[in-house]
């Protein structure tokens, strides 16, 4: 019989797996579960996987090195049910011919509509007019308005912005695609995406980051941290944006100077939105958090109810194609595994 190892512990299976996906998964095969609530220690990890067939992990999951792979003989799909199956799976996965499939493409919707969420945030000022109403007034007329609200400015409309994506990902796609209804420009810095590929996306390909970051209005970061993308966003590209240009970042922070973008900030020439930073928590003396023109958000792009429950649903339909016979949707390549994220 199929044996099924699953790693995530008992609040993160809660929040990613649905009754009806549990029910497909103990009918592909014997279902050996992590019932703790805490993440299983590596040694009873060696010593549970010598006889699966097949491993659901998600974060927190140990690394497939050629120690922990050696154990499981038997051992034929990993599905990741998480954004990234970069830190977790090594080259001798594929050596061994072990199939791997990740849920990235899973979140990359949300990822993306979060994107949106803050660019239109960050533009229409939704953070400084909340603060405004919030503030103390002078009991002349309601907190907010008058001259607060006239101090304050107008926010700008995302209709017919230039925007630049830094790399064609997958929630870099998301996001190019849910800013076709606002007539945007949008460009994207990608060296392997072609004209044709852009075109297919409503965007158009620049062939250097500098003419993006001279050039946009708003510009969205979705590079994956690879070593050809670590510090790209320099403080020279950074000090190339325009006054008042807004910078998004819902990626890995490698890719950007946070140090250079920090400064930019502080001097208050561009706004910013960030999902993601260097060291996570972010630190509670980190100037960005005093910052008005940033809007700041606690590493939750893709987290949803719903992208919640996708992860783990898909990677069991994955394994139950896996052992159909069938081609899984999201399979990983150890190729692909070099430029992702």
């Amino acid at each position: 019989m199929t044996r099924i190892l699953v790693l995530p512990n008992t609040s993160l299976w809660e929040e990613i797996v649905t009754p009806e996906a549990e029910a497909r998964l103990s009918a592909i095969g014997e279902v050996d579960r992590n019932l703790e609530a805490a993440n299983l220690p590596r040694d009873e990890v060696l010593e549970r996987i010598a006889t699966a067939d097949a491993v659901l992990t998600s974060w927190g999951a140990p690394v497939f090195d050629a120690e922990l792979l050696a154990r499981a003989p038997n051992l034929k799909v990993i599905a990741h049910a998480a954004g990234t199956i970069k830190p977790f799976v090594t080259p001798v996965a594929f050596e061994k011919g072990v199939a791997v499939t990740h849920a990235a493409a899973v979140i990359a919707d949300s990822v993306g509509e979060w994107a949106l969420t803050v660019t239109l945030g960050g533009l229409r000022r939704v953070v400084d007019f909340d603060r405004i109403m919030r503030a103390a007034g002078s009991g002349e007329r309601p907190r907010g308005w008058g001259a607060e609200k006239r101090a304050a400015g107008y926010g700008e409309e995302l209709f017919g912005k230039r925007v630049g994506v830094v790399a064609a990902s997958l929630t870099g796609k998301a996001y190019v695609k849910l800013l076709r209804p606002f007539g945007c420009d949008v460009m994207i810095y990608d060296p392997y995406l072609s004209p044709e590929g852009a075109a297919a996306l409503g965007a158009r390909v620049v062939p250097e980051l500098a003419e993006l970051m001279s050039t946009s209005d708003i510009v969205s970061n979705h590079a994956p941290t690879t070593p050809e993308t670590t510090g790209m966003i320099s403080a020279e590209q950074l000090a190339r944006l325009r006054d008042g240009a807004l910078f998004v970042n819902t990626a890995r922070a490698a890719a950007i100077d946070y140090p250079a973008l920090t400064a930019e900030l502080v001097s208050g020439r561009i706004r910013a939105a960030l999902d993601v930073f260097p060291k996570e928590p972010l630190d509670d003396a980190s100037p960005l958090r005093d910052l008005p023109n940033v809007l700041l958000s606690p590493h939750v792009a893709g987290a949803t109810v719903e992208s919640r429950r996708r992860l783990g649903t898909a990677m069991i339909d994955e394994i139950a194609r896996f052992f159909a016979g069938q081609p899984m949707q999201y399979a990983v390549t150890a190729e692909r595994l070099a430029t992702m994220a």
